[in-house]
Formats: C-alpha cells, structure tokens, sequence
C-alpha cells in the first residue's frame, strides 16, 4: 500500500470537514476512487487538456503538464471542490493557477514558493 503525501492527507481531512447549508456533512463517508489516465501528447501546449480519442473519458496532456499535475485530486459531485480552491498568479509567466490542481506552473515550470501555503 503505498504511503500519501501530507498535503494530499490535508486535503482530504478538509474535503471531510465540509458541510452543507443545514451543517450535516457535505459528503459522506465512502469516497470513491477514480482513475483517469492522461496520454503525454507534446503537440498539446503546456497547461491544457485535449479527450484522448483512443480512450473515451480519459485525456491527452503535454509532458510538463502531467508531471505538474497533483496525482490526487479530489472531486464533490461532478465539479472541483470549490472549498479547496487556493488561486494564485504565477510570478513567472503570471498564468491564473489554482493550486489545489498543480505542484509546480504547468506552463513555465517555476516552482511555486516553498513558503507559500497549499491549504
């Protein structure tokens, strides 16, 4: 079984701690693991996302992407967990970001700030 990272604990713990508009839990108890396999594909720019049209559901992605890319994300429903939105502007290549998706800038490869705080 294989070990997961602190930050990926942090936001789970946070995605638990959600509630709805009444305070009973936003999700419940049993989540549910999805993969999706994402295609390196260097005629994608950095950043994006194309269907991968030999796998119905699943993506192609630029090589930097990927490797940019959390390996867990989590999902409520069938959107991102706004909850867990962290927007920030890369000082490099100023690109819209939100962090909760990314662990270093998937368009210009900077690292983000080892200070700067993912939750």
């Amino acid at each position: 079984m294989s070990k997961k990272r602190p930050e990926t604990e942090d936001f789970y713990r946070k995605l638990m701690q959600a509630t709805n508009a009444i305070g009973a839990p936003h999700f419940g108890e049993k989540p549910e693991e999805v993969k999706v396999d994402i295609r390196p594909d260097s005629s994608i720019g950095p950043g994006m996302f194309k269907p991968d049209p030999l796998k119905p559901g699943h993506y192609k992605a630029h090589p930097t992407t990927i490797r940019a890319m959390r390996k867990d994300i989590f999902v409520g429903g069938s959107d991102e967990f706004i909850d867990l939105e962290k927007p920030y502007t890369c000082f490099k290549c100023r690109q819209n970001l939100d962090l909760q998706f990314w662990t270093f800038c998937p368009f210009c490869e900077a690292p983000f700030p080892k200070d700067l705080e993912t939750l």
